[in-house]
């Protein structure tokens, strides 16, 4: 569920660059070079024209577009930041975990809510499958535990409300009695 005490790692280079990207991305961008490392490839002797990555997003920077939105209503035009677009974009992950490990190979990113992860991986075996690249760095990241994706997907009736007073039992998602999702 949400990833608790998580803060810059040897995957980002400086906090000024963890103060530009935003959580869903760091998550994104530490799980890749995470998988990276795991994986004992030497990089150095592989093709990276041949290693891509492909890592989604059902939301993305949510944290940030709502707080630009309250900048711009509060401050104007001229007090937004220049990192907000790229900080909130759905590809940055995918892209960031391409820069810093010179990936060459298909980029992509897929936005299909909760399935995001499985899509992208499933996607990126097909291009494995289909000779689009030999290696594919693949799955999905999130961090809408934000105020207004909390109201929104409460808003929507999505969330789980009938198990608040034992919230441990709330998410049973093939259960009789699922009612909605538990944020997570």
């Amino acid at each position: 569920a949400e990833v608790k005490d998580f803060g810059p790692s040897p995957a980002f280079p400086s906090p000024k660059e963890v103060r530009r990207t935003d959580r869903f991305a760091q998550l994104g961008i530490y799980a890749g070079w995470r998988a990276l490392q795991d994986s004992g490839m030497d990089l150095e002797k592989l093709d990276r024209d041949q290693i891509g990555a492909f890592i989604g997003s059902g939301i993305g920077g949510l944290g940030p577009i709502a707080d630009t939105a309250i900048v711009l209503k509060e401050q104007g035009v001229r007090r937004v930041s220049p990192f907000f677009i790229p900080s909130a974009l759905i590809n940055l992950a995918g892209g960031q975990i391409s820069i810093r490990h010179g990936l060459k190979g298909p980029n992509h990113a897929a936005v299909t809510a909760c399935a995001t992860g499985a899509h992208a991986i499933g996607d990126a075996a097909r291009m494995i499958a289909l000779d689009d690249a030999d290696v594919m760095v693949a799955g999905g990241a999130e961090s809408s535990v934000v105020p207004i994706g909390i109201a929104g997907f409460l808003a929507c009736k999505a969330l789980c409300t009938a198990y608040n007073d034992t919230p441990e039992k709330a998410s049973r998602p093939y259960d009789r009695g699922h009612a909605g999702f538990v944020m997570g």
